[in-house]
C-alpha cells in the first residue's frame, strides 16, 4: 500500500475525520425589534436613551432663572420711577391772605415749598385767623414732599372777647409734644417738636397777633419706605420762618 500522498485526498490515518466544533447560534434580538435574516449574522440591538426629559428640565430651568431675572429688573425700573418721580404739583397760582402771606421767595425754595397750597389757605373771621399754606412745585423743589403752614391771629378782631396773652396760654397748655421756650421772638414763643421725626411747630405772640408755623415732610427712599424728615430739619425751618415773620408784623 502506498503512502498518502500531500494533497491528495481520503480519510487521515485511523479513518475518521476529526469532528469540526459546533457554532452556537446568535442571541435573539429583543421583542419588538425586527429579526436578521437568515444565513447573516443577529446582533443585539440597543433601545435608544431617553434624553427628552433632561432637555426638557434644562429649558424649564433656564426660562425660570430668566423669568426671574425679568421680575427683578422690573422691580428696580419701578422702584427708581417712584423714587424719582418729582414732588408736588404743578403751579397752583392760589390766592393767598395778606395777614399770613409773609414768606419770602428766598425761604419758600429753601424749603422747597414754592407752591401756595389751596387745600390748606383759609381765612376764619370770627376768630380772626388767617391760614397760608405751601407745598413742592412739580419740577421745581425735588422729589420729596414738603408742607409749610403759617397761621395769623389776630385776637383784636376775635369775637370771644379773650385777651391775646390768655390764649397764648392755652396754646403752651394744650401743646402736645416736647416743648421748649424760646427766647427773641416776639413777647413770648415756645417751641413743640413731636417725636424723633415728624412735624415741628413754632408759636409766637407779639402784641396782639399770635403766629403758629408748621413745617413737616417726607423722604423717599430707594428700595424702602418714606421717612419722616428729623426734627433737626423741621425745627430749624419754623425757626427760621418765625424770625421773619416776628420783623413783618
Amino acid at each position: 500500500m502506498h503512502p498518502q500522498q500531500p494533497g491528495s485526498w481520503g480519510p487521515p490515518p485511523g479513518g475518521q475525520f476529526p469532528q469540526q466544533p459546533i457554532q452556537q447560534p446568535y442571541p435573539q434580538t429583543q421583542p419588538g425589534y425586527p429579526q436578521a435574516q437568515p444565513g447573516y449574522p443577529q446582533f443585539q440591538q440597543q433601545p435608544p436613551r431617553k434624553k427628552r426629559g433632561k432637555r426638557i428640565g434644562l429649558i424649564v430651568g433656564i426660562s425660570l432663572g430668566a423669568l426671574v431675572l425679568l421680575g427683578g429688573g422690573g422691580y428696580l425700573v419701578t422702584a427708581y420711577m417712584k423714587y424719582s418721580k418729582p414732588a408736588g404739583d404743578p403751579p397752583t397760582n392760589a390766592a393767598l391772605p395778606a395777614e399770613c402771606d409773609l414768606v419770602s421767595e428766598q425761604i419758600l425754595q429753601r424749603l422747597h415749598v414754592t407752591n401756595p397750597d389751596p387745600t390748606i389757605i383759609g381765612e376764619d373771621p370770627e376768630s380772626g385767623r388767617s391760614t397760608c399754606g405751601w407745598g413742592p412745585t412739580e419740577g421745581r423743589d425735588g422729589n420729596n414732599e414738603r408742607t409749610l403752614r403759617v397761621d395769623v391771629r389776630d385776637v383784636s378782631k376775635a369775637a370771644d372777647g379773650t385777651g391775646a396773652a390768655e390764649m397764648f396760654e392755652r396754646f403752651r397748655d394744650s401743646g402736645s409734644g416736647e416743648l421748649q421756650e424760646l427766647s427773641g421772638l416776639g413777647d413770648e414763643a415756645f417751641l413743640v417738636a413731636r417725636g424723633p421725626g415728624g412735624a415741628s411747630e413754632v408759636n409766637f405772640r407779639k402784641g396782639q397777633k399770635i403766629v403758629t408755623v408748621t413745617y413737616s415732610g417726607w423722604d423717599k427712599n430707594f428700595l424702602s419706605s418714606s421717612t419722616r424728615i428729623s426734627r433737626a430739619e423741621s425745627g430749624q425751618a419754623v425757626k427760621t420762618v418765625a424770625k421773619e415773620l416776628v420783623s413783618k408784623l
